[in-house]
C-alpha cells in the first residue's frame, strides 16, 4: 500500500493511485482491529474468506498502515485517511501490550534475544510510520508532540540501555546483548525517526 501512494505521488499515474485505494481498503477492511485501531497480523481462509482465529495485533504492521494511511491523504485529498493515519498513530503510541510502564517499546523481547523474529526486525518501522504522520501533519501541534516525546523515549532508551558502542541490542530496555543484524535494523528506524523529529 504505501509503495503505491509513494508511487502515485511522485508520478501522478492513477494506476498507482487506484492500487493503493484498494490496498488501503483492504487493510482497513480485514486487518485493522477497530476495537484498538490497530493492525492484526491475521491470516484469512482462501475457501472461505473468513479470519482464522488467533490473530495477534502487529506494531510494524500498524506502523506501515500509519505510513500509507498518511500519505494516501494526500495523494488522493480525502482527509479520512489521515484521520486514520492520526488515529491509529495516537493508539498505537499508547497501546499498553507493546510497551513498559516507561512507554519503551518491549515488541519481541519475550524470547531469546539471538533469535531473529518479524517482531524484532521490524519493530522500528513504527517509529517509521510515526515519522511520516509526523511530518506531514506539521500543523497538528499536540499530535507532533505526542510523536516527537514518544520517540525520543525509544531513541534514549536505544542509546542509553541498549548501546555498546556503534552496535544496538533488541531489547531497548537494555542491557545491551549483541551484536544482532535484527536489532540494528530496528534500530535505524528509530535513530533515523528520532533525527526527523529534532526541531
Amino acid at each position: 500500500m504505501a509503495l503505491s501512494c509513494y508511487l502515485a505521488e511522485c508520478s501522478g499515474v492513477t494506476k498507482y493511485k487506484d492500487t493503493a485505494v484498494l490496498s488501503a481498503n483492504c487493510v482497513k477492511t480485514w486487518m485493522l482491529d477497530p476495537a484498538t485501531m490497530l493492525i492484526k497480523q491475521c491470516l484469512i481462509n482462501a475457501t472461505t474468506a473468513e479470519e482464522v482465529p488467533g490473530a495477534t495485533l502487529s506494531s510494524y504492521l500498524t506502523g506501515i498502515a500509519i505510513e500509507g494511511f498518511t500519505v494516501l491523504s494526500r495523494v488522493t485529498g480525502d482527509e479520512s485517511w489521515g484521520s486514520l493515519a492520526i488515529d491509529m498513530a495516537v493508539a498505537a503510541m499508547k497501546y499498553d501490550g507493546w510497551h513498559d510502564s516507561n512507554g519503551i517499546l518491549t515488541v519481541g523481547c519475550e524470547w531469546d534475544a539471538s533469535v531473529n523474529t518479524d517482531d524484532k526486525a521490524f519493530k522500528g518501522l513504527l517509529n517509521r510510520g510515526l515519522l511520516v504522520a509526523y511530518q506531514r501533519n506539521r500543523s497538528n501541534k499536540h499530535f507532533c508532540a505526542l510523536v516527537r516525546s514518544y520517540i525520543n523515549v525509544q531513541c534514549n532508551a536505544l542509546l542509553e540501555m541498549s548501546c555498546f558502542r556503534s552496535s544496538y541490542g533488541p531489547d531497548w530496555r537494555g542491557p545491551y546483548v549483541g551484536p544482532y543484524i535484527h536489532a540494528q535494523m530496528a534500530a535505524i528506524d528509530t535513530l533515523i525517526a528520532a533525527l526527523g523529529v529534532d526541531d
